[in-house]
């Protein structure tokens, strides 16, 4: 006679053990969705580096371009003088506009040397956030496998008091 209580003991340690089971699993989406978190702060940060950085490179080459102007006038006005009667200051002036058009073309190596940069900080963004995405689906799961353990440790619970 002893055995019903036994078998009603099983019953509510096997639902019991659900129960213990769903918490783990929630636990663990916690922690996935707090990786998440974590992986979408460092995308942003990466980001937002990568704006400065291409920030950077256009001034760089709004810099280059207005270099570029400045030597251009330089050269018209250099054509412009009389040869006869200002050969030297026009000689500065070609000189200058030569000066303006170097820094400009240094101004424009130093855009390429840093464009692969800001690529490769938007790579790792790009592939921080799909983790998070992946690790949110994966909580989104371990809830799911919580709740219908929870709803079996109750219908084992409920047809145990039932019966």
């Amino acid at each position: 006679m002893a055995r019903p209580d036994a078998e009603r003991g099983d019953v509510l340690n096997a639902a019991d053990e659900r129960e213990r089971i769903a918490d783990e699993r929630d636990r663990i989406a916690d922690e996935r969705d707090a990786a998440a978190d974590d992986r979408d702060r460092m995308a942003d940060e990466r980001d937002r580096i990568a704006n400065e950085r291409d920030q950077r490179v256009r001034d760089l080459v709004a810099a280059a371009d207005f270099r570029d102007r400045e030597a251009e006038k330089r050269d018209r006005v250099a054509e412009a003088r009389d040869p006869s009667m200002s050969h030297q200051q026009a000689a500065i002036d070609r000189f200058h506009a030569g000066r303006d058009r170097d820094a400009a073309a240094a101004d424009r190596a130093a855009l390429l040397a840093r464009t692969d940069q800001g690529a490769t900080g938007r790579d790792s963004s790009a592939d921080d956030r799909f983790s998070a995405a992946v690790d949110r689906l994966a909580a989104e799961q371990d809830r799911e496998h919580a709740k219908r353990a929870r709803d079996e440790a109750s219908d084992e619970r409920q047809h145990e008091d039932d019966g």
